[in-house]
């Protein structure tokens, strides 16, 4: 069975020269078009470029997560804290989540409680921005008007 640090030493491989396996990978047809004039307008060398930098990019990026995964298994303590993540992204702006402290914490407290994976899942980004994207509705959300 595969290992976490039998995919990372893999991984540490591509940064060297190394031999060169032939493949015959089959993709959408619309797929191997767009790469293809994504190659023409200078994305990459090459449409074989593309392919194995796009697939080494998506294995980077699950190598991270699934080591990520496995830290905060061992050490729980270790998960930032989504409110704080956010804080820093909005630090230094005029964003509603760097002026309204109460429903940023709000909000990202119940994000947390909707997705607890956030952190380990690789969308931290994405958590980050459901969080801003809420607090910007809240705090531009006009107040209903007292009934007497």
């Amino acid at each position: 069975m595969a290992t976490l640090l039998e995919l990372l030493a893999t991984l540490d491989e591509l940064d060297s020269a190394g031999d060169v396996k032939a493949t015959s990978v089959r993709m959408p047809e619309a797929l191997h078009h767009a790469v293809a004039l994504a190659t023409e307008l200078g994305m990459a060398k090459s449409f074989t470029a593309a392919t194995n930098d796009a697939l080494a990019l998506r294995v980077r990026a699950f190598a991270r997560q699934q080591a990520l995964a496995a830290h905060l298994a061992q050490f729980p303590h270790d998960q930032p804290d989504l409110e704080a993540v956010v804080r820093r992204r909005v630090s230094g702006t005029d964003h509603p989540a760097a002026l309204h402290e109460q429903v940023t914490v709000a909000a990202a407290r119940r994000y947390e409680r909707r997705h607890p994976e956030w952190a380990v899942s690789g969308e931290v980004d994405h958590a980050v921005d459901q969080v801003l994207e809420l607090v910007e509705m809240l705090v531009e959300m006009p107040v209903p008007a007292a009934t007497a």
